[in-house]
C-alpha cells in the first residue's frame, strides 16, 4: 500500500508545528508536552483498533486544539492571566519581550476558539483548513475571523498599543 503513513512518520512530520500550536495556546511547555501527548496517544489506539483517519493532519490539529481548549477551559478560573510564562530568548531585546507580552495578554483574553482560529490564521493555514480544524462552516470563517481580530485590536488598544 504505497502512500500509507506509519505512526512514526505522521509523529515526525507533524510534532513540532502541533506543538508551537498548543504552547501559543496554552502558554506553557509542560502542559503543551502533555496535551500532545494525548493527542498522539489516542491517534495511536485508533491505529491499533484499525480505525481510519481519513485527513489526518485535520484530525491532528482539531483534536490538539480542542485539547488545548479544555485545558484552558479547566484553568481559567484558577490561573490568572498574568501568568502566562515568558519566553526569553538570548538576543532577544526589551522592546521585542514587551511586544509579545502585551500580544500574549491580548490572546488569553480571547476565547479558546477565536484564539485557535487567529493562530492558524498566522501559521498559515486556508479558511477551508481552519474551517476543518476547528468544526466552523467553511462560509462562517471570514466573519469569524474577522471578529476575532477585531477583538484582538480592541484588547491591544485597551493597553495603549497598537496592532498595526
Amino acid at each position: 500500500m504505497a502512500g500509507l503513513k506509519t505512526f512514526e512518520e505522521i509523529y515526525a512530520e507533524n510534532y513540532t508545528k502541533l506543538y508551537h500550536v498548543a504552547i501559543r495556546m496554552v502558554g506553557d511547555k509542560d502542559n503543551a508536552s502533555d496535551i500532545l501527548q494525548e493527542v498522539f496517544v489516542s491517534l495511536y489506539e485508533r491505529f491499533n483498533e484499525g480505525t481510519a483517519v481519513l485527513y489526518i493532519n485535520t484530525w491532528l490539529y482539531r483534536a490538539t486544539l480542542n485539547k488545548c481548549c479544555d485545558y484552558i477551559n479547566r484553568q481559567k478560573r484558577y490561573l490568572p492571566l498574568e501568568t502566562i510564562p515568558e519566553r526569553l530568548a538570548e538576543n532577544e531585546n526589551l522592546e521585542n519581550l514587551e511586544k509579545k507580552t502585551v500580544v500574549r495578554q491580548a490572546l488569553a483574553k480571547l476565547k479558546p476558539k477565536e484564539r485557535a482560529m487567529l493562530l492558524l490564521y498566522s501559521e498559515g493555514f486556508s479558511y477551508k483548513e481552519i474551517a476543518e480544524s476547528t468544526d466552523i462552516r467553511f462560509s462562517s470563517v471570514g466573519k469569524t475571523l474577522s471578529r476575532a481580530l477585531e477583538k484582538m485590536e480592541n484588547q491591544l488598544k485597551a493597553q495603549q498599543y497598537d496592532m498595526y
